[in-house]
């Protein structure tokens, strides 16, 4: 089997191509260059320069060819500017699962097609065949579990998607690597968003987008104004730290407003909520259930999950109600509707 497999220079995505070539595939190496960082100051982020060039020393151990893959374009309209948007409309974006939808299992996965192969990634997921469908399942360790950013995958891309670590947990794929001489194999783990290579998201949109930035005010949920803040792209529903404003017991944000660019803070319990709606939904089987279905569902990736009833509704949308109230549900993260271990689908939690 010809594997065209995704290397981001880190130590999973390195195994994942090991793996494959102890199994006897045809297995070729890309990376993605999909962010100019030549004006990165500090901290860690995969796909950078160095990254790639871990990636190439990776490839050239494992004897496998090597390219790199400019999506600077495609990323750059996807996921960037989107997450941008995002933050100075007042929502929360995730730009893992637009990457991935939008860049990895399209773009690049055209490519793989394109020259007869199968794509893998380092990912910790897995996908069985059960019956005449194909199952997206959560890794075998949940501590590194990452099948929550894959929730937009459809039938046709898992049937020509490999992910060889999802089975293993992070020390046994690092004493593969280590087995296998991988340059990769002791790496540190990368930061979570690649190209905010400072770590502040809020610095990065406003570097971007100077001129969009909205000063406001901050109020509770009474009306009552308690400060002011830079601009609601430095808050998410749920956030405590940062707020600024001094109070006898926590607060909370309760839910931004960039249309009168406030702030609104209050309770634990006014940051919390059991029911939402999420839009664009996308549905791992390729269509909704018949009808509501009890799952699980998971608001972020480190939440562990709560049980809720999610309920198919028009326009590409569903309407959850979850067992218990859960704080920091946030406009623009992914809601992922789970069945045990198998990801039955998700979409983007809408502004209430």
């Amino acid at each position: 089997m010809r594997v065209l497999v995704a290397m981001s220079g880190g130590v999973d995505s390195s195994t994942a191509a090991a793996l494959l070539v102890e199994a006897g595939h045809e297995v070729v190496g890309v990376s993605m260059r999909v962010h100019d960082f030549s004006d990165r100051s500090r901290g860690r982020a995969c796909c950078a320069p160095d990254d790639l060039e871990d990636a190439r020393a990776a490839a050239r151990q494992l004897g496998i060819p090597f390219f790199v893959a400019n999506v600077e374009e495609e990323f750059g309209r996807a996921v960037v500017d989107r997450f941008v948007d995002d933050y100075l409309s007042g929502i929360t974006p995730n730009p893992c699962v637009a990457c991935n939808t939008a860049v990895k299992f399209d773009w690049l996965l055209r490519r793989a097609r394109a020259i007869g192969a199968r794509l893998a990634t380092g990912h910790y997921a897995r996908v069985e065949r059960r019956g005449t469908r194909w199952a997206l399942l959560a890794g075998r360790d949940p501590a590194k579990d990452q099948s929550y950013f894959l929730y937009g995958l459809r039938q046709s891309a898992l049937g020509e998607v490999v992910f060889p670590v999802g089975d293993l947990a992070k020390p046994a794929v690092r004493e593969i690597a280590t087995a296998a001489g991988l340059p990769t194999a002791r790496k540190p783990e990368s930061q979570e968003i690649c190209f905010v290579t400072s770590g502040d998201a809020s610095a990065f949109v406003e570097a971007r987008r100077p001129e969009a930035l909205r000063p406001g005010e901050m109020v509770g949920t009474s009306g009552q104004v308690l400060g002011r803040h830079a601009g609601v792209h430095r808050f998410t529903v749920g956030q405590r730290r940062g707020l600024g404003v001094a109070a006898g017991e926590a607060r909370y944000v309760v839910r931004l407003e960039p249309e009168s660019a406030r702030v609104v803070v209050g309770t634990s319990a006014e940051a919390s909520t059991d029911r939402f709606r999420a839009c664009q939904v996308s549905w791992v089987a390729g269509a909704p259930p018949p009808g509501p279905r009890e799952l699980r569902v998971k608001v972020r990736h480190r939440h562990e999950g709560v049980a809720g009833e999610v309920r198919p509704a028009a326009g590409e949308a569903a309407d959850v109600v979850l067992a218990a109230p859960v704080r920091g549900v946030a406009p623009g993260q992914a809601a992922v509707f789970y069945d045990g271990e198998e990801v039955v689908g998700g979409g983007r939690i809408a502004r209430g």
